[in-house]
Parts: structure tokens; sequence; C-alpha cells
């Protein structure tokens, strides 16, 4: 095979991967599903037949929130509003890498900032299983992930989602992010301890486009706005 065949060859194999990732714009569990190697042999996945039994039923409640809202590109979608509350080491950093990943993939353009806690969690925990499972995705040719950003090529400032520490003081990082044709979107881990002040900063990224916001955590706390969401 020549070198421009095999160059014809590489587009034609990465137009039909857009086209399969393309499917998944409503099903966020069907992305998790395809886009992984799960139980495939010689790979990180080989023991394990895809997300965990909550795991997909939240994947499948999000995505029927998506077909309702019916987005068409131009006219604003009301947000989707997505909050868990459980124990320690059930798989909600999984989840945040599941749920990032699926949209940054489905929806060109889109923006989004993770935040947790603490900077410990964020960088440890939170963003650090984006990183893992960005690499075990097959997408993962897309996109540049760093300890700063996850972004597509060729569009850093586009077409990104960043890691941002939840201080009250940092509230302007949440600030100004609009996705008006795509996705701004925001995910709160560990979001009992986040100040109400990031949140109420963060509404302003929920008013054009199809915007999304996930607050995941443990119940630490009897107040605040997980507490509330949840309780």
């Amino acid at each position: 095979m020549t070198e421009e065949q095999q160059d014809v060859q590489a587009i034609a194999a990465q137009a039909q991967l857009f086209d399969q990732v393309d499917e998944f714009y409503a099903d966020p569990l069907g992305f998790v599903l395809g886009c992984f190697q799960w139980g495939e042999p010689g790979t990180a996945l080989a023991q394990f037949n895809g997300p965990d039994d909550w795991q997909r039923q939240e994947l499948i409640e999000l995505g029927n929130q998506v077909r309702d809202r019916a987005f068409n590109g131009v006219d604003p979608a009301p947000p989707i509003r997505r909050a868990i509350s459980s124990g320690h080491g059930i798989g909600k950093s999984a989840l945040t890498a599941f749920v990032v990943l699926w949209l940054m993939a489905t929806r060109p353009h889109s923006r989004g900032t993770v935040t947790a806690n603490t900077y410990i969690q964020l960088e440890t925990k939170t963003w650090a299983a984006i990183q893992k499972w960005q690499g075990l995705c097959i997408t993962a040719p897309w996109f540049i992930c760093t300890t700063k950003r996850l972004y597509y090529r060729g569009a850093k400032e586009t077409w990104f989602c960043s890691p941002a520490t939840c201080k009250e003081e940092n509230s302007e990082a949440f600030a100004g992010q609009h996705a008006a044709d795509a996705s701004s979107f925001y995910v709160f881990d560990e979001a009992s301890a986040v100040p109400d002040k990031i949140f109420e900063v963060a509404e302003g990224g929920l008013t054009d486009g199809h915007p999304m916001i996930f607050l995941y955590g443990t119940p630490t706390r009897s107040s605040g706005k997980l507490y509330r969401v949840c309780f």
C-alpha cells in the first residue's frame, strides 16, 4: 500500500469514527459502551463489561433528558440539572469522566468547567479520572489532555474543558462561560463543600445553547446546594 493510499484509508477511518460518535449525541450510555474497549483481551478494561448498574441508569436518564429538550442548535434549551448524593467509593469520579468525555466528543465547541471541594481532590481524583479515561477512549486522538485543560486539537480556545478551584475568591473562573450553538457545562465533585457563591456565578453559563450542570458528592453537610437539591 502506498503512502497516499494509507492517508486515504486513515481519513476514511476518521470519518467513520466521527459518524459513529455523532450517533451518541443523545445516548451517553451508548457512547460509554461503544467508545471504550470493555472486555477486550490485552486492554486495561479486559476484566470489565461496562459501567456499573447505577452509572448505566444515570446515563440512560441523562440521554432521556437530552431527547426531551430537543435542542435545535439555535434556540436555548432548558438546562439539564443532575445531582447524586452517595457514599464514598461507588464510582462518581468515573461517572464524571464518562459525562465529560461524552459531552466533549459529541458537541463541537462545547465549553466546560470541572471543580471539586479541594484542590487535592480536583487534581488527584476528579481531573485524574478524566485524564485516565480520556486515554482509554477511542476518541483520545481528537483531544489533548493536560493538567490544565482538555481540548480539541486545533480548537484550544473554543472547544475545551478546564479544572478550576472552587474557592469563593476564584468565582470569576466560573463566569462568562457560554456555548450558544453547543453545550456549556459544569461538573461539581464533592459538591457538599462547594460555596453557594460558586453555584450562583455558574448559573450565568446556563442561559444559552444546551447547558448542563452536575452535582456529585458525599452528603457530609446538612446545608448548601447539594443538600438542598437532593434532600
